[in-house]
């Protein structure tokens, strides 16, 4: 009888320890599922702090408000049960989902900042005063004004894109505004090309030698009529 009840009793403990080994499994299982859950969120939130810094570079830069919206939503839940032990899961995947959409969001905001902010500022760069520029500082300025050109066919710029097309616009209208003035006759010319088109016929030996003269023949594109 005493045996029986020794075995009975070992019986009993080892259930007791597979029981404790088996709720550590299984804790040990949720702690990872939570772990994997907030390195998304991690992520998640790594790429609305981009998306914020992005946004304070083209308000800083464009002079034009970037709304950043509710970045901190989906957060408050998570932070309460944070504060009380392991979140659970779907708290964790919440607040993933209420960030990513903040990204989303944000993003989308800034990229129409940015197409309005350098469609207009490359609009308002006075080309024409590229002709009272010295060939060098003109070169020099056309290059800048073709780099303004391809920074602003990006639709989804990074800070560096922003930064550097913030910089470039300054540099040229600087130049620009210091370049000297361009003769009415020059002017002129340069104005019957912006407002309507004009054939070959249309202009002279000396007004093609005046825009060479002045090194605005570059800025002259001569195409064949369509059939």
């Amino acid at each position: 009888m005493d045996e029986d009840n020794s075995v009975l009793g070992r019986a009993l403990r080892m259930q007791a320890e597979i029981r404790r080994l088996d709720a550590s499994a299984s804790a040990e299982q949720a702690a990872k599922s939570t772990a994997q859950r907030v390195r998304e969120l991690e992520s998640a939130l790594a790429d609305l702090t981009a998306q914020v810094r992005l946004a304070r570079a083209l308000s800083k830069y464009s002079k034009a408000d970037v709304p950043l919206g509710d970045i901190h939503g989906g957060l408050a839940e998570l932070q309460r049960q944070a504060s009380t032990g392991l979140p659970k899961d779907r708290a964790v995947d919440t607040a993933r989902r209420r960030v990513a959409s903040s990204v989303a969001e944000l993003a989308q905001r800034s990229q129409e900042v940015w197409r309005a902010w350098t469609t207009t500022a490359f609009e308002a760069v006075p080309a024409n005063r590229l002709a009272g520029l010295d060939p060098a500082r003109q070169r020099a300025t056309r290059t800048m004004v073709e780099q303004l050109a391809q920074l602003r066919r990006k639709s989804k710029p990074a800070i560096t894109d922003v930064v550097e097309f913030g910089t470039k616009h300054a540099e040229v209208l600087e130049e620009l505004a210091a370049a000297a003035d361009a003769s009415d006759e020059l002017l002129a010319l340069l104005a019957r090309f912006a407002t309507t088109p004009i054939t070959l016929r249309d202009i002279t030996d000396e007004e093609i030698a005046l825009l060479r003269e002045h090194g605005m023949d570059g800025e002259i594109e001569i195409r064949r009529k369509h059939s």
